[in-house]
């Protein structure tokens, strides 16, 4: 039996002994001693015809493959590692520059401001706030400049008329003007500085220090007014600050005023051109309140307080005003 078997599986037995194995193959009162003894010539002709021998040559490429992998990863990875350090000594070195670059920096470099210019025209007034909540009242015909970010110390430039309620926040306000610079900490101010007029720093509350050209400096202190010429001469005096600074509140409030300077005061709100006839008009005195009322109407009320005369021109907007009885204005 087991001979027939050997030659079945190895295809070289004859057709009768091929349909006896294939006849014990299919016989129903198999008792598992075929299906054994074809289980035991299976693994002996494996055992014979299958080689065991290693191939040292393929393993050896495996394993290099392998590890050629693995290395491949590994310089990945420190690729990448050493490209983040690189950016992140970038960072803290730039870091450190800028931080060294501030803490070297003067302060006015800090501070990279854009310069805010509040301008009025003749014949207007307007009133805002700045940055530092300082509140500023701008007369007519006036011109304020400052930074919309203030530095330690919080400069304003003006040429002409302001009335500054100043914030405390421990910085120094200073008001720059041609003919000299106020120095206030927290405080209402009334600052006149027109370009070829007196200038004139009135205090209303607090104490401010005033400093001319020729840098003499002097501490003003609440109803005091100082006055500073074009040649640089100045003066101290105890003045009705209410009277002042009626110009922020819509009126204008003269008191024995000469009329040159009453003069001055309506180019500027009604936005015309006075011309005086004679020094002695120049220097009459006048008193009264203008609050609200149109040119026409101020003109009516100077005639009837004042001996004067006058003549105005609508095209060119010039008001020629001589003293009354005086011959007729040309």
């Amino acid at each position: 039996m087991e001979k027939r078997f050997s030659r079945y599986v190895n295809s070289t037995c004859n057709p009768e002994e091929f349909s006896t194995v294939v006849g014990d193959l299919c016989a129903q009162d198999d008792n598992g001693s075929i299906s054994a003894d074809m289980l035991e010539l299976w693994k002996d002709t494996l055992a014979d015809t299958v080689e065991k021998r290693e191939n040292n040559q393929l393993l050896d490429k495996i394993h290099h493959r392998i590890a050629l992998e693995e290395s491949i990863t590994v310089s990945r990875n420190l690729t990448l590692y050493k490209n983040l350090l690189r950016v992140a000594a970038v960072l803290i070195i730039g870091l450190v520059f800028h931080a060294i670059l501030l803490y070297d920096k003067p302060e006015k470099q800090i501070y990279n401001s854009v310069i805010e210019t509040v301008t009025t025209p003749y014949g207007a007034r307007t009133n805002f706030k700045l940055p530092d909540g300082t509140e500023v009242w701008l007369n007519s015909g006036s011109t304020i400049s400052y930074p919309n970010q203030f530095a330690a110390v919080r400069n304003v430039q003006l040429t002409g008329q302001a009335y500054f309620k100043v914030v405390k926040d421990g910085k120094p306000f200073v008001v720059n003007t041609s003919s000299g610079n106020i120095e206030v900490m927290g405080t209402s101010i009334d600052v006149k500085a027109y370009l070829d007029e007196d200038f004139a720093a009135t205090l209303v509350e607090g104490s401010v220090k005033v400093i001319d050209r020729g840098s003499h400096s002097a501490i003003l202190k609440p109803g005091q007014q100082m006055i500073i010429t074009p040649e640089n001469k100045s003066t101290l005096n105890v003045v009705n600050t209410h009277l002042i600074t009626s110009w922020k509140d819509g009126r204008l409030i003269f008191e024995k005023e000469p009329f040159q300077n009453v003069a001055r005061e309506l180019e500027r709100w009604y936005n015309v051109k006075i011309e005086l006839r004679g020094d002695k008009l120049k220097k009459l005195g006048y008193t009264g309140t203008i609050e609200q009322e149109t040119f026409s109407e101020v003109l009516e009320l100077i005639n009837t307080t004042a001996a004067i005369q006058y003549k105005f021109d609508k095209r060119t907007r010039i008001l020629k005003i001589s003293r009354r009885y005086n011959p007729d204005i040309k």
